[in-house]
């Protein structure tokens, strides 16, 4: 593989090169998977999972024995568009050849409502679904798991931004998906999503469709010694000078977020021969102005106590008593039922999240630009 210019990826799986870590939760996926357990990975959002599963998505089919499948459910809103997604990834996995799409695909899109077409312009495949009911979809589903089953070799299929599954609105996406699973125990499933609590609530709870049918698995931040090995490397390795007080300073400014970390290295490594203070500050402005339009818009989408009491979380950070007299006195944010309302409006929305019993603006850069107003 090429060598990158900038070794600190902020998408995505290039190379283990590039790769910070996760070495012990690679070794309990492996366990999961040769094992026949299914899986459900979770994580506060931009922590790394999603390059973890590619990572290990990339090490699984080394050996030639196994197929994979990644489907992003997030923005589907009901099974239709659900299917849509999955059979687009099926195509581009499976359906494709040098003389068009393979037989095995066209069978299987015999077998559901799916049709596909290509864009006149571009060539790209565009696909309907025609569900009349959850008959449909769940046919459609068990066709997808007959395609699998009969290839030869073992699959496996990840399905991110699981949560969204209980948004769907025409059918129970849960029990669909858990039907799905049930009627296919040879194909091996890794269930990942970024709303932790729906997460656990979705497969611990009793009266959900997914009641300890899988293996919990949450997802750490990495480490600060393995980010500071990480960073040292490629600092030295370019010929860029590093100081391990600064990298601390960056791992606690990011709050040991993956993405921030890899944002703000990237920036330095980009631009400069190395780190110092001044160096560091001057990346951390440019990026809170980068973010400043998207960040001032939320005035607009939040009610005016929803937007005060965000900003008097990201202030606190952490916050223990959000209806605490002395935390809404100091923030003038008036009745404690205000507070309590517009708090569990912005939890729901996941613009603040409860960590070890303690509130945070859920995105760091958010976070760290609020504080500066």
């Amino acid at each position: 593989m090429k060598k990158l210019q900038n070794p600190f990826l902020l998408v995505g799986f290039y190379s283990k090169e590039y790769f910070c870590d996760r070495e012990s939760e690679m070794e309990e996926l492996k366990d999961h998977f040769n094992n026949e357990r299914n899986v459900v990975l979770f994580s506060w959002r931009r922590i790394g999972k999603t390059a973890l599963l590619k990572y290990f998505m990339a090490e699984t089919i080394k050996d030639g024995e196994v197929e994979t499948l990644y489907v992003d459910l997030l923005g589907t809103r009901d099974m239709s568009t659900a299917l849509k997604r999955i059979s687009q990834a099926v195509y581009e996995g499976f359906g494709e050849t040098t003389s068009g799409i393979s037989s095995a695909f066209k069978n299987l899109l015999s077998k559901t409502g799916i049709e596909i077409g290509f864009d006149p312009v571009t060539g790209a495949p565009k696909f309907s679904v025609g569900l009349r009911g959850i008959s449909d979809a769940e046919n459609s589903l068990h066709a997808i798991g007959t395609f699998f089953s009969n290839r030869k070799k073992k699959i496996l299929v990840v399905l991110d931004e699981f949560q969204q599954v209980t948004r769907y609105t025409d059918q129970d996406g849960e029990a669909a998906f858990r039907s799905w699973t049930q009627a296919f125990p040879g194909i091996r499933f890794i269930f990942s999503g970024s709303h932790r609590s729906m997460m656990i609530s979705m497969f611990a709870e009793k009266n959900r469709p997914f009641y300890r049918s899988t293996q919990l698995m949450q997802l750490d931040p990495i480490d600060l010694r393995s980010y500071k090995d990480f960073i040292r490397f490629h600092f030295e390795s370019n010929k860029k000078s590093y100081d391990e007080s600064i990298i601390e300073e960056i791992y606690s400014w990011c709050r040991q977020q993956t993405y921030c970390i890899q944002l703000v290295c990237n920036k330095i490594f980009g631009l400069y021969d190395g780190m110092n203070k001044g160096v560091l500050q001057d990346v951390f402005n440019q990026i809170l102005d980068q973010e400043s339009l998207v960040f001032s818009g939320y005035t607009k989408l939040l009610t005016n106590m929803q937007w005060k009491v965000l900003l008097a979380v990201a202030k606190e950070e952490p916050l223990v008593s959000p209806l605490a007299n002395e935390f809404i006195n100091r923030h003038q944010l008036g009745a404690a039922s205000s507070v309590s309302t517009a708090l569990k409006k912005l939890e729901k929305n996941e613009l603040v999240i409860i960590d070890d019993d303690k509130y945070f603006v859920h995105d760091v850069l958010l976070a760290r630009w609020l504080q500066k107003l």
